[in-house]
């Protein structure tokens, strides 16, 4: 092992302690800018007026895009667990910094691709590696119980930080140019990269426990992620359910633009989901004390499904209506699951576990943003809005009940815990 890796188990010093504890408002500020992002009201029709994309395009488009976050998100959740979360966040705010500005100044086709693939790559260093640096900072110091209310907290700044965005991005999309606010952006995601330097690293390894060679990473955390069933049947379900949700947003801003709103609308359009957000991260673990993670889990695709039907089955601008509980429901799961899973999930492989679930994910995104674009665009939105219920109700329930049969077995004792494996110590090397 390393001597520069830190170990969870060892005493922390209080100044250790303290730097920890500052992990959290630090993240905090970090994921502000990160989500601070002008272009959120406006980038699907920034490509379509601005670049002249078609609809169809736009889903053809993002297929690169979600086939690179698969490729990568294992990878570079791996880079967390053996180099570091810190060294993934901050990596992650650089190359997306860069990506967002060439992607709001590429004026053809090749150059917007390549921006977005860049993108994608920066995305997946620090999904999974958030998680993992909030929840290891607050087990270094005793307080991982905290974390599902913190992590509430965390996903409501993000949300503060949409809202600012969706309201000045589209406001400056329609004083402006529809490119400005996406090269605007780049500038608050440097500002989250300069952010990061602040970070203290977490420890991340059990006291005495050796740490893993990077294939060994990737390797036990696959095997953490499907041996144990609640873990494997709620990374499906979610996988799903949030992956078919986030298909149909893709569809908001071309929803608005059919009922002929304004572009400097969109954003307050947008707005009251991020306002519902906010309330639902807030709330989610009292909500778990009051109803129980399982009925909490099992409304999240009854939720999604309704905004479905609604946005199929009423075919006007009021429609938008069904949008924002969906949203409500995508904050209060995001922190439900990230509890559930982190808290069966080993600190060695935690942002790897975490990142498969992302890839999980973007695979379903990948592939019904595709279906959910093309049937929209020749075949009108109400029929891609059903394609969406239809694909929900075949999918959706069956992995709702196999999770639920998984949690009640382990709530009686039948599933036996997943334990970290003996590694072989590695020679040390510098990250």
């Amino acid at each position: 092992m390393s001597s520069m890796t830190p170990t969870a188990g060892a005493t922390v010093s209080p100044e250790d302690a303290r730097s920890l504890q500052a992990n959290v408002w630090k993240f905090y500020l970090f994921r502000f800018f990160v989500d601070f992002q002008l272009w959120l009201p406006i980038w699907a029709v920034y490509l379509t007026d601005e670049r002249g994309l078609a609809l169809w395009q736009i889903g053809v488009f993002d297929g690169p895009f979600w086939i690179l976050l698969i490729v990568l998100e294992v990878p570079t959740g791996a880079i967390a667990d053996r180099w570091g979360r810190k060294v993934s966040l901050s990596y992650g705010a650089l190359v997306n910094t860069i990506a967002v500005l060439v992607f709001g100044l590429a004026s053809n086709f090749g150059v917007l691709l390549a921006s977005y693939l860049v993108w994608a790559a920066a995305f997946t260093l620090y999904s999974g590696a958030d998680s993992a640096f909030v929840y290891d900072s607050l087990r270094a110091t005793g307080r991982e119980s905290d974390f599902q209310r913190l992590w509430g907290r965390a996903r409501a700044v993000q949300a503060v930080g949409a809202i600012l965005g969706l309201g000045l991005g589209s406001l400056m999309a329609e004083l402006i140019n529809l490119w400005v606010p996406v090269v605007a952006s780049g500038g608050l995601m440097g500002i989250a990269w300069l952010v990061s330097f602040s970070f203290k690293e977490p420890p991340r390894l059990e006291e005495g426990q050796q740490q893993q060679g990077y294939l060994a990473v990737t390797k036990n955390a696959f095997r953490v992620a499907f041996e144990r069933p609640t873990v494997r049947m709620l990374m499906l379900l979610m996988a799903v359910v949030m992956g078919i949700g986030v298909s149909m947003i893709i569809l908001q801003q071309p929803f608005l633009s059919s009922h002929d709103v304004r572009y400097g609308l969109f954003g307050f359009f947008l707005m009251p989901g991020q306002f519902l957000s906010i309330a639902g991260a807030l709330l989610a673990y009292r909500i778990v004390i009051a109803i129980g993670v399982n009925r909490v889990v099992a409304l999240m695709p009854l939720v999604v499904m309704g905004t479905a039907v609604g946005l199929g089955a009423v075919d006007h601008v009021a429609a938008f209506a069904f949008y924002p509980p969906t949203t409500l429901m995508f904050a209060m799961s995001y922190v439900v699951m990230a509890d559930y899973l982190n808290r069966r999930i080993p600190s060695a492989t935690r942002a790897t576990v975490l990142s498969i679930q992302n890839m999980l994910f973007s695979l379903i995104v990948g592939i019904t943003e595709i279906v959910l674009t093309v049937i929209g665009d020749w075949r009108g939105l109400p029929t891609a809005y059903w394609t969406a219920a239809v694909l929900l109700a075949v999918t959706g329930a069956p992995l709702l009940a196999l999770w639920l049969r998984a949690h009640r077995r382990e709530e009686l004792g039948d599933e036996a815990p997943v334990e970290e494996p003996e590694a072989e110590p590695e020679p040390a090397q510098p990250p």
